[in-house]
């Protein structure tokens, strides 16, 4: 699973935070499409459930954990060019490089292999497999303009199936201080 080390790893968070660094990823994906969308500061409000568990957002998620959890999780995000909002959400910064580079940069963990189908201007599926930790998983991304997509995942690993949906939105043309979203490989 991506983002979170092994210390501190319940299955829905890790399962919601797979899900969003994968669909997070796909703005860079999609500037090989015909619709390439603005780098700079986007929001994504993320739902995600745990097997038959209830739905929860990832602020939801966050508030279950131990509080000391919280800091290790937050400074791991924001290494890696993402960040928590007051609403639960999760902010990410994309550069015109990220945008640019025609593949994802996705955050998993383990050695992954990742499919990407693009049917049409406005879809596109993915299929990943990840392997130490063992995790596979699929997801659809629709891109609405420049400046939204809205996309849907489902995992499974180690901890069980995880399912959940984002909408993503352009917010700035600049990140701030937040640092690009970067491929950690």
């Amino acid at each position: 699973m991506p983002l979170l080390s092994r210390s501190f790893r319940p299955a829905g968070l890790a399962g919601a935070l797979l899900g969003a660094s994968l669909l997070c990823a796909a703005p860079a994906a999609l500037a090989a499409g015909s619709r390439t969308l603005r780098p700079g500061l986007w929001d994504y409000a993320l739902q995600s459930r745990s097997g038959n568990g209830p739905e929860m957002n990832l602020g939801q998620m966050l508030s279950a954990m131990p509080p000391s959890a919280r800091p290790r999780i937050e400074a791991q995000l924001r290494q890696q060019g993402m960040r928590l909002d007051a609403q639960g959400g999760l902010q990410i910064c994309l550069d015109a490089k990220s945008v640019a580079a025609g593949h994802p940069p996705l955050h998993l963990a383990g050695h992954c292999t990742v499919a990407w189908k693009h049917p049409d201007a406005s879809d596109w599926s993915f299929h990943y497999s990840c392997t130490d930790p063992s995790a596979k998983g699929q997801g659809m991304l629709h891109i609405a303009s420049s400046t939204a997509y809205d996309s849907a995942y489902q995992v499974t690993g180690a901890q069980g199936p995880v399912s959940g949906q984002a909408q993503a939105r352009w917010a700035a043309a600049s990140c701030g201080s937040l640092p690009p979203m970067r491929d950690p490989g």
